[in-house]
């Protein structure tokens, strides 16, 4: 039998997380609860444990990587030469629902698609004015302290985090409350 082993949700506003550093390789085989992979999210960082026995025979995503929450992000099997299924589809599903989700303000991954369209942020800002991506973090110092996360500068991932928002408040000379400087 093959597992889909998923980014999990760690809390409620968390709806991403990146592969920080995996721990088995491919062929490894695992016992049920030893760690499998580092996921970091802006809340926290820990070790996903394997929920069984199996061999690893796919990970699907590089370190470094962020993907939404429900993401495939590898597979386990009973045995070393199982067929495994294609999950490539089911991964794009995911990705794009999470996409749809940032893009027009929904609640996030697991809600269809077209749940994401009703009462969203495009049409309230605009054609062609998207809701920039940014982590909780980010979005909520940059509520508490007004910054327009539109005109915060990014890396090249395109995701405003929490230490952007800071920069920006450092170079436009306001002051954030938890700032030092």
């Amino acid at each position: 039998m093959v597992s889909k082993i998923r980014m999990p949700r760690i809390d409620a506003n968390v709806d991403e997380g990146a592969i920080g550093h995996w721990l088995k390789d491919v062929g490894d085989r695992l016992a049920a609860g030893e760690p499998l992979v580092e996921i970091v999210t802006d809340k926290a960082t820990f070790q996903l444990e394997s929920e069984r026995t199996g061999f690893l025979r796919s990970r699907l995503v590089v370190e470094k990587s962020v993907v939404p929450v429900g993401y495939i992000i590898a597979l386990l099997s009973d045995e070393e030469n199982e067929t495994l299924p294609d999950v490539t589809s089911e991964n794009e599903t995911v990705m794009q629902q999470h996409r749809e989700a940032l893009l027009f303000g929904a609640g996030g991954p697991g809600e269809p698609v077209e749940a994401a369209g009703r009462g969203s942020q495009l049409g309230k800002r605009g054609p062609g004015h998207a809701r920039p991506r940014a982590t909780p973090a980010a979005r909520k110092l940059a509520e508490r302290t007004g910054v327009p996360l539109d005109q915060v500068r990014t890396s090249a991932d395109g995701i405003v985090r929490e230490d952007d928002v800071l920069d920006y408040i450092r170079q436009s000379g306001q002051h954030g409350g938890d700032d030092d400087g």
